[in-house]
Parts: C-alpha cells; structure tokens; sequence
C-alpha cells in the first residue's frame, strides 16, 4: 500500500512538472547548463524546463563524466547532486567549483539533511532540496544566469579599461621620457638634470661664479612604503617633490637683490633621492635652501589617512671647488649625503678626502661608473656539481670587469666601493637580469633544467623592491622560481636585522632558494639559521684547504656538514682543487661542490659547450 501511495505521489509531482509555464523567460538565456545527477525524476523533468529557458543541457551521471564536460566546454549553470564524490572521494561541489571557478552559478541538490550540510560546507550559489520544485529552481536559475552575464560582462569592461589605462599610462610614460621628466613626479629625471647641470657649469662665465648641487634623500622610507603600501608611498613622493617646487618658487629663498639672476632647478634622481640645481649660489644661500627643505618638513603630509612626518639628509656639492664636471659634482653631493645619513645630522657639505685609500676608492668609483654606462661589466659562471656523480646541477653567476687600462679588477675591490657608493643596486638588478636571461638561453639551447646561483648585497635587501626586480626576471625568462639560488654572504650581509630578516622571509615565499655564502666566517653563523629558511649551506674554501692538515678545521668542517644535513638544507663545500678534497667532502656527506677541480668561472658559451 505504501509502495502505491508513494507511485502516485510521484506520478502526480510528475505530472504538476510536466508543463513549463508560458512566463518562464526563454529568449534571454544562451549557453550550456550542465545537469549532473542520478535521480530519476530529475532526469526527466529538469531538462525539460531547462531547455525551456533557451539553454542546452549536458548530462553527466558520474563525477569524471561532468568534470570532462566542464573541460570540453564551459557551462553558465551546473546542478549537481550533492552527495557525489569525485575519483578522490571528495565532494564534487569542490571539484566542479575547482574546474569552472568562482563566480559561475551551482546549484546543490541535496536529498536529506546530510546533503545540506554537506552543500553548507560547499561553496555553491544555491541549495535545493527534495522534492525539486523545478518551476521555482528553473526561475532562481534564470536570476543566476542573468547575474552571471552581467557579471562577464562588468569584469570584462574592466579589463578593458584597465588595458585602456596601461596604454594611456605607456604614452604619458613615453612623453614624459621624452621630455626628460620623471614620470611619477613631473620633475626632471636624473638624465635631464645631468644636462641641465652641464650647461650651468659650461658657460663661459660659469668658472666666476658658483654654482650649487644638493642631493636630497629620504630618510627610512623604506619603512615608510612597508607600513603604507607602494602606492600611497608613491603619493607620497609626489607630494615631496611639490614641496621642494615651492621651495624654489619662493624668492626669499632663491635670489635677491644682492646675487643677480639666479636659475634653481629640482629633479627626481630616482627612488627616494632628489637633486637641485642653484646657479650663482654662495654657501648661504645653499644653508637658506636646506632650511626651506627643513621647514617644509614640519608640517606632516596626509595620506591614506594618516599623517606622515618625514626627515630628509641632504648633501651640498659646489662648482668648481668641489668637482668640476656634472657626474662629479652629483657623486660628491651624494657623498655628502650618505655622510649626512651616517653622522646624523641631517645636512653636509662635501669634504675632500685626502688620504690616498680614499683617492684611490674615488678613482675606483669614476671608473666603475663609466663602466656602467659603457656596458663593461659581464658575468661568468662556475659550475656547481653533485659530490657522488659529478654532473652539473647549478651555476654561479660571478661578477667580472677588465678595464681597458687596470686590466681585470677583483670584485673584492669594486664591490665595496659599490656599496659605498649606492652603485650596487643597479649593479645587482643587471646581474639578477643577465643571469635569468642566461638561464633561458641555456635551456633554449637544450641544456637541461639546473639551478642559478646569484649573490645579493645588503643595499639590495634593505632598499625594498628587490623581490619585484627578482619576480620580474623570473616572469620575462619564464623560468620556475626554485631554478634561481639567491646567496647572501654570511660576513656582508646576514646581520639578524628585523627589516633584513623580513626581506628574505618574502624571498623565499615567492619560491627563489635561499644559500648562505661563506658559512663559518660570519659572527652569527649559528644564531640566525632557526629564523632563516635557508635551502643551501655553503661551506667556505678556507676550511676545505685547511682541513686537509688541521685536524680543528676537519672537525668544524665535518661537523657543519652534519648541521646542515640536520636542517634539511644541501651542502656546497666552496674551493675543491683536489681530488682528495672531493673524497674526503664524500664521506662527510657534502651533496654538491664547487672549485678549480672541476672548473673556473667560465663565459656562458664556454659554460655551455663544456656542460651543456
């Protein structure tokens, strides 16, 4: 008796689903509704009002079947029994929602209440139990489709706009370098004030007057662009340059009767450094423009809605005293600065050194400058190779520069001077793009897949974009971030800095590996590896030579060898030059070495024909 109670029951629901009203809307909706389930009555009745609406249904009674469709074509609306699973046993809501994404409708049908509270846990748009009433799920679906549309639709304007903005954005970028300005700022770039600055200092009567080069420099801001975000940092720069405009807008600051004509000039150097150009400038004034700056700064600048302070060091060159040539004159402002930075008081005019290291390191900054800008500087690579098979597994990109006088000049001396200089961040962002670009080219070639070791400076760290510079390599070279090996020395850079830290912890998020160079030779070798996530220990040449006749290096050696194992991390032993080295780093258990007995840094087509 049930049982026929229960025949007509459906019989009757059937029958009350049979015919689709007339209002249903039918002209409206386009596409393919994907219907998956193995209820009876709704395969039978579901496509009906479905196909009603406009739409084609596809039917699927398993999970690999919907998620085949789901791959072959793309639906506007799936319904799907909530208690499938997938191949896996996890709910095909999941698997579905995965396949199509987030925003297209799903409709949960769900036969009893452990159905619903599966479907709950689901990220579906709706839930439908049973009995169906399809008259109602077919409308609810039409508002689904229709929202989905418009939904395309607006994401697709957007799109538009922004790709209308990047080209809007491309052209002002384009103009304003072709105007020689900034394009952040509107001031003039760093090229355009250096031929400003030439011209001021090559007129005929410009030896009978002087003429002032301040750099400006933005205190800490790299702490100011964490707490902020790049782009109201950005605000922020723009809001400094407006403030240094009105600074040379104001008579009483630049001029007056006692100093005939005077032309100022401020410009953008990049980052977060400014310069400025006062022509028939005496020390005074200079002191009158460096408290104007000053004064400026004691208001705070509005953004994001916080009220910013912000303290700048500044510099002072003077032509001809100082220097008599733009380049010159602008590395001595900079100079100043960084003096100013270090010493803490804010403002620094220019002093000579006059001892014959320092001549020598400003010799050896003029040089490495006209180095840059000749393209003199290149890269070498050193293989590193398994300890048990002797394959190549990575390259070291090494820095290398031959002067056309000096011949080749160590890295030890220049990258000092470099760093001193603020020289090493554009230094280290070629090296990073030249050793990517490198990697692809090996791998064009048909080399296979091995791992790119680049060193990073802690001017690199601490400037804040490294991790930009180094995705962006990765993104134009197309290559996968774990191949690329970022190094940082132990003695130069690993200093337990919060901010350093930080940087490296982002580093590695992006997926890049991370080594620590010279391992031994630092002061923290052991306090800063519980907070590092470092892939790669690399043992410094000094105990490989000498563990071979001391026993006290052996020991330390073997015995960072075991450390390493023990965090989980691989060991390169730096300096190989013999084959008893390699046997005895064998039986330590060294994975992987690097040294003169298996090969000098070589160019990259020496290193592909040898390896590749």
């Amino acid at each position: 008796m049930r049982a026929a109670i229960k025949k007509v029951i459906a019989l009757d629901f059937g029958r009350r689903q049979s015919q689709p009203p007339a209002e249903i809307p039918t002209a409206d909706l386009d596409g393919v509704a994907l219907l998956v389930t193995k209820d009876t009555l709704s395969l039978q009745w579901a496509p009906r009002w479905l196909q009603h609406t406009g739409l084609e249904v596809r039917v699927a009674g398993a999970a690999h079947e919907a998620l085949e469709i789901c791959g072959a074509t793309r639906p506007v609306l799936v319904f799907a029994d909530a208690s499938l699973a997938d191949d896996d046993g996890k709910p095909l809501l999941n698997a579905l929602r995965s396949r199509i994404g987030n925003d297209l409708p799903v409709f949960a049908l769900c036969n009893g209440g452990a159905d619903v509270a599966l479907a709950a846990e689901c990220d579906v748009t709706d839930i439908m139990r049973r009995p169906y009433d399809w008259d109602l799920i077919t409308r609810r679906a039409v508002r689904a489709v229709k929202a989905y549309g418009m939904h395309v639709k607006l994401r697709q304007a957007r799109e538009q706009m922004d790709r209308m903005e990047s080209t809007v954005m491309a052209v002002e970028r384009d103009r304003a370098k072709a105007a020689g300005l900034d394009t952040m700022t509107q001031l003039p770039n760093g090229e355009r004030f250096r031929s400003l600055l030439q011209k001021a200092i090559g007129t005929p009567d410009a030896s009978s007057s002087d003429v002032g080069v301040l750099v400006v420099g933005l205190d800490r801001f790299r702490l100011v662009n964490e707490a902020v975000g790049r782009q109201h940092a950005n605000g922020l720069i723009r809001l400094f340059a407006d403030r240094l405009r009105s600074c040379l807008a104001d008579r009483e600051v630049i001029g007056g009767a006692d100093v005939g004509a005077i032309t100022a000039v401020a410009a953008r150097l990049g980052g977060a450094r400014f310069a400025m150009l006062i022509s028939n400038a005496r020390t005074e004034e200079i002191v009158r423009v460096r408290e104007a700056i000053q004064a400026q700064l004691e208001q705070p600048f509005e953004i994001a809605g916080q009220s910013i302070y912000l303290t700048v060091s500044v510099g002072a060159a003077i032509f001809p005293r100082d220097n008599t040539t733009a380049d010159g004159l602008i590395q001595c402002a900079e100079s100043a600065m960084r003096d100013a930075q270090e010493s803490g008081t804010g403002f620094e005019f220019f002093t000579r050194p006059t001892d014959s290291s320092s001549q020598r390191l400003l010799a050896l900054d003029r040089m490495l400058r006209e180095a840059i800008r000749n393209d003199d500087l290149e890269l070498a690579y050193q293989p590193i190779t398994s300890a048990d098979s002797g394959d190549v597994v990575g390259a070291e990109a090494l820095l290398r520069w031959h002067h056309a006088e000096e011949g080749t000049i160590s890295p030890a001396d220049f990258v000092p001077v470099a760093e001193k200089t603020g020289l090493m961040r554009d230094i280290g962002d070629f090296v990073i793009e030249q050793a990517c670009r490198q990697l692809r080219c090996w791998l064009n070639a048909g080399l296979q897949p091995i791992r790119m070791a680049v060193n990073l400076s802690l001017c690199q760290l601490l400037r804040g974009d490294v991790v930009a510079v180094i995705e962006q390599a990765l993104e134009i070279n197309e290559l996968r971030p774990e191949w690329l090996e970022i190094e940082l020395s132990e003695r130069g850079v690993l200093n337990q800095r919060p901010e350093v830290v930080a940087e490296i912890r982002r580093l590695k998020a992006i997926g890049v590996r991370i080594s620590i160079d010279d391992f031994g030779t630092g002061q923290a070798a052991i306090g800063y590896l519980k907070d590092l996530p470092v892939d790669v220990i690399k043992i410094d040449r000094s105990y490989i030579s000498g563990a071979a006749n001391n026993d006290r290096n052996k020991a330390i050696a073997s015995g960072m060898v075991a450390l390493a194992q023990r965090l989980e991390a691989t060991v390169i032993a730096e300096g190989v030059e013999t084959p008893e080295q390699l046997e005895m780093l064998r039986s330590w258990g060294s994975q992987e070495c690097q040294g003169f007995l298996f090969s000098p840094a070589v160019p990259a087509a020496e290193f592909l024909a040898k390896f590749g």
